[in-house]
């Protein structure tokens, strides 16, 4: 197990510490998918004449890929524990799987959200983060980066 320290803390062995490191992580992660999305729907895809439900799917897909890798990448740095349990390839491939995964519960969550409830993108969003934000601790937690 390779050794956690912040700031001259070990932090290894403290789950309390991970989690809270998690949700910072977890925290700017969706704010970086939140202003991606608006970014997306408001100014970089809304003039290429897609409806509301393409152009929320497509802005939803895009701006959680990309806070998908941030949110690998930061997390592997400060809360888990990577290539402990598998090679980088193999936690990389899991690791999309579960993000795949993800994305799917983002998209269906976005598309009964506005599509059928219609209720205001952005806030469907936020909501839809807090929900599969459950999902993606859990399955890394528990299934991919468990020693």
């Amino acid at each position: 197990m390779r050794r956690k320290v912040l700031f001259g803390f070990d932090y290894t062995d403290s789950e309390f510490i991970k989690l809270g490191l998690y949700l910072f992580v977890g925290g700017t992660a969706a704010l970086v998918e939140w202003a991606l999305f608006y970014l997306l729907l408001h100014y970089l895809l809304n003039g290429l004449g897609l409806s509301l439900t393409a152009l929320t799917m497509t802005s939803t897909a895009m701006a959680f890929c990309l806070s998908t890798l941030y949110h690998y990448f930061l997390g592997n740095v400060l809360v888990f524990d990577s290539g402990s349990r598998y090679n980088r390839g193999k936690e990389l491939s899991l690791v999309f799987l579960v993000s795949v995964m993800g994305l799917g519960f983002n998209l269906l969550l976005m598309y009964i959200f506005v599509s059928w409830l219609g209720w205001e993108p952005m806030l469907s969003k936020v909501l839809t983060s807090c929900i599969v934000v459950v999902w993606n601790y859990l399955s890394r937690k528990k299934w991919i980066f468990r020693s």
